[in-house]
């Protein structure tokens, strides 16, 4: 297998769960900053322009973060990164679809690429702003959800907190600190010494 990844992007969190897995792959970095997503090879990979991305053994490629850390949760099963349960499943895809849709591209996007979201780039600021306060606003309810757990699912670990733990890492560019999450930052502690994470932070230099 291959995980194309941006080092410190959403697709630290498969990279994570690989880790956890035992899976065999490899890595691939994909330099967004010099705008390789947009290359015709990368394209070719994923014309969506974004990472993560993971060619499969039987030459599939697989996208989008949640679906990514679903199937290596339900094709790796002795891991334990997902619940056994369809309810706790479902949980798990709750949570993911949270992340990805209304706290990481509903907030975290729109506040380091404000200008994708307005017409006018002189109203690219108050963009921003606006989009941290919503951010903190997802931030404050996933940090309900966790109802002072440090993990996301009540059955334990699970690639959901590999995910949270990315978002976590994030929190500062709304101006808040991970402080005021204490959950959040309980999940961030525990899932930065787990050794899936080192072993990919590691690999993207980021530790």
């Amino acid at each position: 297998m291959k995980l194309f990844y941006s080092p410190g992007a959403c697709s630290l969190a498969p990279h994570i769960a690989l880790h956890e897995a035992g899976a065999r792959f490899e890595g691939q970095r994909v330099a967004l900053k010099d705008g390789a997503q947009f290359q015709p090879e990368y394209l070719k990979v994923n014309p969506k322009a974004k990472v993560p991305a993971l060619l499969r053994d039987d030459g599939s490629i697989l996208t989008e973060c949640p679906a990514i850390l679903f199937w290596i949760g339900r094709s790796h099963p002795e891991a334990k990164l997902l619940p056994e349960d369809v309810e706790g499943q479902a949980r798990a895809l709750e949570w993911m679809n949270f992340i990805s849709g209304s706290i990481h591209n509903g907030g975290f996007t729109r506040i380091g690429r404000a200008e994708r979201f307005v017409g006018d780039p002189a109203h690219a600021p108050a963009a921003a702003e606006k989009a941290k306060e919503d951010t903190v606003k997802y931030l404050t309810i996933a940090e309900g959800m966790l109802d002072g757990r440090d993990t996301a699912l009540a059955s334990g670990h699970s690639v959901v907190d590999d995910y949270l733990y990315v978002i976590a890492r994030w929190v500062e560019r709304t101006g808040r600190t991970l402080a005021d999450f204490p959950a959040l930052k309980r999940l961030h502690d525990r899932v930065a010494e787990r050794p899936g994470t080192r072993a990919a932070l590691a690999a993207e230099g980021l530790a």
